[in-house]
């Protein structure tokens, strides 16, 4: 089995975008933290005050250009796979797949924490089973095109993470029927550390 463009860049795209939102917003507190600086009789620019006075306006400066240039990026990539759904497949799909991908990772998503009562207090407990098997319902990804349809999942390590994935199997591939009831899909296939469900048009 091998990824298609839009679950191999997907992912990365999240990152991007993520990385972007972060940097323009470090860059807008910045921009006010000098700005209330510049308005403020109570700092004198001498000395050792101008040069972080400087060194906060580059590092202003350095949040915009990563912004912008993560940005782009992200919208090259997607760009890319636009131009291909326009002319070999659908746009839809591509929004299809991207809100069915989001979909899917809330699905199979466990619970991390439980609470229970002990001497009459409530106590949280973190089960690191359920947050390594998550960590890898996070790569998970849905492609939705004209004839075809494509579910990755990529298999967790553990004995213990495994047999969850395995015990979900017939729940996911029935979720995935029922939000594309205009295909057919076949039984799971794993190939190395990689679950594949393929689907086919009726």
């Amino acid at each position: 089995m091998k990824k298609s463009y839009f679950m191999r860049t997907f992912n990365l795209n999240i990152l991007l975008i993520v990385s972007s939102i972060l940097a323009f917003l470090l860059e807008v507190l910045l921009r006010l933290a000098l700005h209330t600086w510049d308005k403020s009789p109570l700092f004198d620019f001498k000395g050792i005050v101008i040069q972080i006075y400087h060194v906060i306006q580059s590092i202003s400066e350095l949040d915009h250009f990563m912004g912008t240039v993560t940005l782009v990026l992200s919208v090259i990539l997607t760009a890319k796979e636009w131009t291909s759904r326009i002319y070999s497949d659908n746009i839809l799909n591509w929004f299809k797949s991207v809100k069915q991908t989001l979909s899917l990772r809330k699905f199979m998503r466990q619970s991390e924490r439980s609470e229970k009562i002990v001497d009459a207090q409530k106590v949280t407990s973190f089960n690191p089973i359920n947050d390594r098997f998550n960590r890898s319902v996070r790569l998970a990804v849905v492609d939705i095109r004209r004839e075809t349809a494509q579910i990755f999942i990529k298999v967790p390590r553990t004995q213990q993470t495994q047999k969850i994935l395995k015990e979900l199997e017939t729940q996911i591939k029935e979720e995935v029927s029922s939000q594309n009831p205009d295909y057919i899909f076949s039984n799971f296939e794993r190939h190395h550390n990689q679950l594949w469900l393929q689907g086919t048009k009726r």
